[in-house]
């Protein structure tokens, strides 16, 4: 079996909220039918991608407001460079998480390489149709920032997202 790292970001920063896309099931009313491979990933922690977190797009799955993407380019200015989750995940996991995420989300970004695995996320380029995000949507990043980084206070959760709404 192959693998890759897949770089979660947003909402997928929270290991509840990722894994639906793993073992499927409920997640805020919102069923979702998960991977045939339902082994769980490996969390191999975090880092900062040299791309821009912005949120675009109107979501019904969070109030109709934007949700999370990587910008397409590269971001030169490093402190607006993104943190991502970093989960072992097998090839048909990686197929079925972009699925699952849908077709705004049909942009692969290759982000480098860990333990000789290569680092992928999925994206899209929407920089034309921003919206900020619901304050609902937020809390689960914040959530998922906490549960990330391992003890970022509330003050520099708030001071990394200030910087991308």
């Amino acid at each position: 079996m192959s693998y890759l790292i897949y770089a979660a970001y947003g909402s997928n920063l929270l290991k509840e909220r990722f894994m639906v896309y793993i073992k499927g099931g409920m997640y805020r009313g919102w069923e979702y039918s998960g991977s045939k491979d339902k082994t769980e990933p490996q969390d191999l922690g975090w880092m900062y991608v040299p791309h821009r977190l912005y949120f675009a797009k109107s979501s019904s799955k969070w109030a109709n407001k934007g949700v999370a993407f990587l910008s397409c380019e590269k971001e030169k200015d490093s402190s607006f460079h993104a943190v991502v989750r970093l989960w072992k995940v097998s090839q048909q996991q990686f197929e079925d998480i972009k699925k699952q995420e849908g077709r705004w989300y049909d942009v692969e970004l290759e982000l480098g390489e860990k333990d000789g695995f290569i680092i992928k996320t999925i994206t899209g380029c929407w920089k034309t149709e921003i919206n900020k995000p619901s304050e609902e949507y937020l809390n689960i990043i914040r959530q998922g920032l906490k549960e990330t980084t391992k003890g970022w206070s509330e003050d520099k959760i708030e001071e990394y997202l200030r910087k991308f709404l």
